[in-house]
């Protein structure tokens, strides 16, 4: 399902990508669209509260018996009271797995308030008592949230800088689209000789690297929060980089040719040489070697978005990266719909001031 989302995202993105054309305005109901798909997926990424499971409660204590985790539960009844009048604990179930329970320990305050919601969910900031069945409230924002309509899973080591997931990832695998695209409009050019599929195929890259130099300034900020700073030359840094680098020179080469023929040609040849270099630099090249990145070639799973094992993206999560992905991809062609009417227009106000000399 996980799969099936992603693709029909990215699918979605696309089909309405082309309609009703790549190079005339886009009408007002495809406009609205992208705004709304926009917009929902910025208030899912970033609103939702984070809400982990009892196992993610175990593992981390056990990594740091000091770490507080939003444990998703819901409240059960208290057991017996404590000696000298203290509040008697309260018994908390997994919300994601009824068949686990926990007994947590809280001040007077906090047990109260977890008793007056008996049978509803909520996000309680907790860590590990003395053993796996017994929780220690957190001194402070002990409740988190009190029947959230939407949760997203807790990812051990990342928390709530996973959220970056929802930006960073969609707008690397948009620059592999454009890039895609940009060679398909490079080959019809040397096919038909029209100059306006070289436009199109320049339009593509040039926003295509826009979301390449994106993708790489959200990941170096995910970098510097969890690897402790923006840029460690790990082999998908690297790669991105050298990838970069080749279409910088793309555009280097478009620049230097005033011959709009000639530059067209050559430019079409180079855009496909150098799309093959992308699937290598994106997908191949930084598994087969050690590195710092969800995936490389020591990482036990394929990251959390394509391990078919990862429990990290809950059904939730899997909906709103697929709606990302279709939004980011919306942007995308958006914004080549804009360069690429741009440059005609250009080129027909040079025609006209040509025919007018």
């Amino acid at each position: 399902m996980k799969y099936l989302l992603m693709l029909g995202g990215v699918g979605l993105g696309l089909l309405l990508g082309f309609m009703p054309s790549i190079s005339r305005p886009k009408p007002m109901w495809w406009r609205i669209l992208t705004i709304a798909a926009v917009t929902l997926t910025v208030l899912f990424s970033l609103l939702p509260p984070i809400g982990g499971t009892l196992t993610d409660v175990m593992m981390a204590s056990r990594a740091d018996s000091t770490k507080a985790v939003p444990f998703y539960a819901v409240v059960e009844d208290e057991v017996a009271p404590k000696e000298g009048g203290a509040a008697p604990d309260i018994m908390l179930r997994d919300a994601r797995d009824s068949r686990i329970s926990a007994v947590l320990s809280a001040d007077a305050s906090t047990v109260a308030a977890l008793r007056a919601n008996k049978g509803r969910s909520v996000i309680v900031n907790v860590r590990r008592g003395a053993n796996d069945v017994q929780l220690v409230a957190a001194p402070t924002n002990t409740i988190v949230a009190v029947e959230p309509a939407i949760t997203l899973p807790y990812i051990m080591g990342l928390e709530e800088r996973a959220r970056i997931i929802f930006f960073h990832v969609p707008m690397s695998w948009t620059a592999v689209v454009a890039y895609l695209i940009a060679m398909i409009f490079g080959i019809r050019y040397l096919r038909s000789r029209d100059l306006a599929h070289d436009a199109a195929s320049a339009a593509a890259a040039g926003v295509g690297t826009l979301y390449c130099i994106l993708a790489t300034i959200t990941g170096a900020v995910w970098a510097k929060f969890n690897w402790g700073s923006f840029w460690n030359w790990d082999p998908r840094e690297t790669s991105i980089f050298v990838l970069l680098l080749i279409y910088f020179a793309y555009f280097l080469l478009r620049t230097s040719i005033d011959d709009d023929e000639r530059r067209a040609r050559l430019s079409s040849v180079y855009g496909i040489v150098a799309f093959v270099t992308v699937p290598f630099f994106i997908f191949i090249l930084p598994r087969l070697l050690p590195g710092l990145h969800p995936g490389s070639s020591d990482d036990t799973t394929a990251g959390p978005l394509l391990s078919p094992k990862s429990e990290a993206i809950n059904p939730t999560k899997q909906v709103v990266f697929a709606l990302s992905l279709m939004a980011f991809t919306l942007i995308y062609f958006w914004l080549m719909n804009l360069r690429l009417r741009a440059t005609n227009l250009e080129r027909t106000m040079e025609q006209q001031r040509l025919e007018n000399v």
